[in-house]
């Protein structure tokens, strides 16, 4: 006769398939209900920070023409090294033909547009000795897919000066420097 196996063997031990599948099911589903909203925390903070990195480097482009008491460039840049390309491509900051500083392309499907407050679409912002923007005043506007009410905006004034758009109508839809709502295409 064989001897009985000790009583911990034969005791069950785990989960029966059922509740796996179970378990499965609640995490697929609280799963499902999480990922749009990491997805839009995802892109609000891509946005601040790609505004924040410009407001940073339109600071910079204006200190630095101050400092050396000569017209700095800001531009578009996909070689890093001249003002040839889309805002999308890279930044690059120029003091004379000099590079000082470039900034990598943007990721994802954000878009940039600077555009002068005659309405035209420009490649590139200077500031001069004292610092002022002067026929570069605008508006840069961020965009994402999700369209005009998640934009973000920077202002620059002719004397060169930084602000961020604000919705002064509190529709949701921030104003450029002339007072109309952003549009996002």
């Amino acid at each position: 006769m064989l001897p009985h196996p000790p009583r911990f063997l034969c005791d069950e031990a785990g989960y029966t398939l059922s509740e796996l599948l179970l378990a499965l099911a609640v995490l697929a589903i609280v799963t499902a209900l999480a990922i749009p909203s990491l997805t839009t925390l995802l892109l609000e903070n891509r946005l601040t920070t790609y505004s924040n990195q410009l407001n940073g480097a339109l600071q910079l482009a204006r200190s630095e023409a101050v400092k050396r008491g000569q017209t700095t460039t800001f531009c578009g840049s996909h070689d890093g090294k001249t003002c040839a390309g889309s805002w999308n491509e890279g930044w690059l900051i120029l003091a004379g033909s000099a590079p000082l500083q470039t900034f990598p392309a943007l990721e994802g499907r954000i878009s940039l547009h600077f555009t002068l407050s005659n309405g035209t679409l420009s490649e590139r912002i200077q500031f001069n000795a004292q610092g002022f923007s002067i026929a570069y005043a605008g508006t840069w506007r961020f965009c994402d897919p999700r369209g005009s009410a998640h934009a973000r905006a920077l202002l620059v004034n002719s004397s060169g000066r930084v602000s961020s758009a604000r919705d002064s109508n509190h529709n949701g839809i921030p104003e450029d420097d002339q007072g109309q709502e952003l549009l996002c295409s």
